[in-house]
């Protein structure tokens, strides 16, 4: 299936039903891609969500900044999972300013430590297990996280995730810059996801199998 889509007239969540893992095949500067993130981690009724984010590339203060910039009401449980370089910022505490608290934030010190990662996002999934919420992922970045684990590795541990993504029913979606890397590294990832959403023309793309 392909279907396009603009941000100013349809919501992505009519092309992707819950539970899918999508991968975000765009540039990582770009405003559509800022868009498209949202809109994947925005609910119609965002108070009864849980949000989950993983950020290479993000501070904890950006990941809520962004979030409020766009949403007025803040999600029913969220947790940031902060890893290498933004594990700096998750000192900050909880206040008017719309930083995050400290008991939202989940550091992982080591960036290729995939053990580590998988672990912990398993046990938030465990933790929200039961609480009737819809949950919903964003990963910023798979580019970033290439930096630090070989594509075999990156692989197996995304074959993983995913699956436990699908078995808890969350819809996810992965960042990937194309302009970032290789045709092979592209196709290879791209082989574990059901649904693709990518740029042309300025337009989103969704392709699903």
């Amino acid at each position: 299936m392909r279907s396009k889509g603009n941000h100013e007239s349809e919501s992505l969540h009519s092309d992707i039903e819950q539970g899918t893992c999508v991968l975000l095949l765009t540039p990582s500067i770009h405003a559509e891609t800022d868009e498209t993130c949202h809109d994947l981690l925005t609910l119609p009724d965002s108070r009864g969500e849980n949000v989950l984010w993983v950020a290479y590339t993000r501070s904890p203060d950006a990941c809520v900044r962004d979030w409020l910039s766009r949403t007025d009401e803040q999600p029913r449980n969220a947790r940031i999972v902060t890893v290498g370089e933004t594990t700096r910022s998750a000192s900050t505490a909880a206040g008017g300013d719309g930083g995050p608290s400290n008991d939202i934030v989940e550091p992982l010190s080591n960036p290729g430590d995939l053990t580590g990662l998988g672990i912990k996002l398993s046990e938030i999934l465990q933790e929200w297990g039961d609480n009737g919420n819809e949950t919903v992922a964003c990963f910023d970045s798979l580019t970033a996280l290439l930096q630090y684990a070989d594509l075999q590795t990156v692989y197996k541990f995304l074959h993983v995730l995913t699956g436990r993504f699908n078995t808890a029913d969350v819809t996810a979606h992965f960042h990937l810059d194309p302009n970032a890397c290789d045709q092979q590294t592209i196709s290879t990832l791209t082989s574990l996801f059901d649904t693709v959403v990518e740029l042309e023309d300025g337009e989103r793309v969704v392709r699903s199998r």
